[in-house]
């Protein structure tokens, strides 16, 4: 069940105590990817009230991280071909320059530079990090430094709500991106002096631009186009969406032709490799939307300050890191279909329970609670299943499909939610307040982002303000819900139907 090394020299690889020195390494980084994933959230708030700027502005800072680290299906292609070791220092760099960039934004276009430019880090960062492990180590050692790897980036995205909160409500919102630079600086260090440098010695030494340009250009424009869902024209949204599936569609085509494609489209003739990739991205789909609208819920209506909202959410995260283990057990013992199936069954319900948020606070523990459970069930046994058989196509360009998946699949809950939510809210407040929309109607959609105080406003709505708010943010919230539903059902036929099949030592998963 574990992945073929690539042609290595006996000499690329490290000592036997370096090799868990590079891991250490190698999680540091990581974890400044997640943390920065999922730190965001719960600032917002604070974020919007201090910058300004609408939902479908600030949502970027979370989407434009995602949408740049889409680009990790590239950053494997290029480690195979330029070194591993040398593109995790790039990426870990760029990390660090959009820290500093977003921490002394002063508008919230500032803050999304800042935010791009950590995704283009990540998107180096992560695939190298899988890739470079993957080579390192063998056997079971490999297996258990993946595992450590992959609770690393689900811990550190688990608790980056609480680190948020401790570090905004201590400090300031700034210090969750200054935070970064000495963690970061030692990361490097240490990377340098323990990791060897390694590369594909198979991969050519050329890079598929126009799949690059169609694949990201698809991906940003489809992202775009569903954020602005409530606000276009029907013409103009299909005219997007249009051009999404294009652009995405040339990407299939040029893949096929290319001589060194930047996807070897041959690795989606895995049927494991498929199913690993397509939970991936459903498991992630699912935790970024439900961390983005809880943590506006928290601090928005629940009238959380960040710290407390950070902690209300441990409920979701910590039972990852408890269950991995479980989970990574049960990979091995049966395969990963079964602990992701059921894994995915957690995430549909603990969705369909989150439609109803009239019960308050206290109601919220079980259902995050069985995202914890159902996330800490299949990340391992899915990330194991995606790098077990590379094939021609090689460990960086495989690691970075299996993660492109986390980046798009959290960007397109962003993206998919943001337009639920804002087309709801938008028809309720024109129950409320009357049409056609006017100021007031954006001045509501600002508060319920934390970017404009209630008390501003609410002698302008009619009836208890507080209640009208609570009221729309509750129906479009447990409307935003429902596409995190149909993904969950989608994953649990795709774990039965495509990772079905126990442990293969040797192998092949191909169709």
């Amino acid at each position: 069940m574990t992945p073929q090394l690539p042609v290595e020299a006996p000499a690329a690889l490290p000592k036997a105590k370096r090799r868990w020195w590079s891991l250490i390494a190698l999680c540091l980084v990581t974890a400044l990817v997640w943390f920065a994933a999922s730190d965001i959230a719960i600032a917002l708030p604070t974020i919007a009230g201090e910058l300004g700027g609408t939902m479908d502005t600030l949502q970027w800072a979370v989407n434009g991280y995602f949408l740049a680290g889409a680009l990790i299906i590239v950053g494997g292609r290029v480690a195979d071909i330029y070194g591993r070791r040398l593109l995790f220092g790039i990426g870990t760099a760029l990390i660090l320059l959009g820290s500093v960039v977003a921490a002394l934004a002063s508008t919230p276009q500032l803050l999304i530079i800042g935010r791009v430019i950590q995704g283009i880090g990540a998107a180096a960062v992560l695939p190298t990090a899988l890739a470079i492990i993957a080579v390192i180590f063998s056997g079971k050692q490999r297996d258990a430094a993946i595992a450590i790897w992959i609770a690393v980036c689900w811990g550190a995205g688990a608790i980056g709500p609480l680190v948020g909160g401790v570090i905004v409500q201590g400090l300031d919102w700034q210090w969750i991106f200054w935070i970064n630079l000495p963690i970061g600086a030692v990361a490097l260090l240490l990377t340098w002096w323990s990791t060897p440098e390694t590369r594909d010695p198979r991969a050519v030494r050329s890079i598929d631009v126009p799949g690059v340009v169609t694949l990201v250009g698809g991906l940003f424009v489809l992202s775009w186009a569903l954020v602005l869902f409530d606000t276009l024209a029907t013409f103009a949204f299909a005219g997007m969406m249009a051009a999404a599936v294009l652009l995405l569609g040339g990407f299939v085509a040029i893949e096929r032709r290319a001589s060194n494609p930047v996807v070897n489209l041959e690795v989606f003739r895995m049927r494991r490799f498929d199913g690993a990739v397509l939970a991936n991205l459903i498991a992630n789909f699912v935790f970024a939307g439900v961390v983005f609208f809880m943590a506006l819920y928290l601090q928005v209506v629940a009238d959380y300050d960040p710290l407390r909202a950070g902690i209300a959410l441990l409920p979701a995260t910590i039972p990852i890191l408890l269950v991995n283990p479980i989970g990574t057990w049960l990979g091995q013992r049966y395969g990963p279909a079964w602990p992701t199936a059921l894994g995915m069954a957690c995430l549909a319900v603990a969705a369909f329970l989150l439609l109803d948020l009239t019960g308050g606070v206290a109601e919220l523990l079980v259902p995050f609670g069985l995202i914890g459970v159902g996330l800490g069930l299949q990340i391992t046994p899915c990330a194991v299943a995606a790098v077990e058989d590379p094939g021609p196509a090689g460990e960086g360009a495989v690691s970075g499909v299996f993660k492109a998946a986390s980046m798009v699949g959290s960007s397109l809950a962003v993206a998919v939610g943001t337009a639920v939510f804002q087309s709801d809210v938008r028809r309720q407040l024109e129950d409320v307040l009357g049409t056609p929309p006017t100021e007031l109607h954006g001045q509501v959609l600002d508060v319920l982002t934390g970017g404009l105080g209630l008390g501003e406003i609410a002698d302008q709505i009619p009836g208890d303000a507080r209640q009208v708010v609570t009221d729309v943010f509750d129906a479009a919230v447990g409307l935003a819900m429902w596409p995190t539903i149909v993904m969950a059902l989608v994953g649990i036929a795709a774990a039965i139907v495509l990772l079905r099949g126990g442990a293969d030592p040797s192998g092949s998963t191909r169709r």
